[in-house]
């Protein structure tokens, strides 16, 4: 059947190749567009794949919330690697607000400052 025919294991193998460089240049756009239509098809593995994508803005606009729409549907598909891409997610949001968090409270370090005198 295949790719052609409309499975959606190769077509999720054809997705990572090309985002992988697996055997072909890398392409971003036909990693994308292979995934999308494994995820049509509702592989669970292929949504796992654009929740990465879209989680770590490879070759497409990190969102967060488009991650964690493709986590969910894996998650209820019943595959266990989206697991790992929640907690993964999680992780990078607590990095970003904490980065976030300690500039803001972090006082300027100015010379007219008090801990100078």
């Amino acid at each position: 059947m295949g790719a052609k025919g409309g499975h959606g294991v190769c077509l999720h193998q054809l997705g990572y190749m090309y985002h992988n460089g697996e055997g072909v240049d890398v392409d971003y756009k036909q990693g994308l567009a292979w995934s999308q239509k494994a995820v049509a098809l509702d592989y669970s593995s292929a949504h796992v794949r654009l929740g990465t994508m879209y989680g770590q803005g490879d070759g497409v606009v990190p969102s967060w919330r488009r991650a964690r729409e493709y986590y969910a549907r894996a998650l209820e598909l019943g595959d266990r690697k989206a697991e790992e891409g929640v907690y993964n997610m999680s992780e990078n949001i607590r990095t970003v607000t904490n980065e976030r968090t300690s500039k803001a409270t972090t006082p300027p370090s100015l010379p007219c400052h008090p801990t100078h005198f």
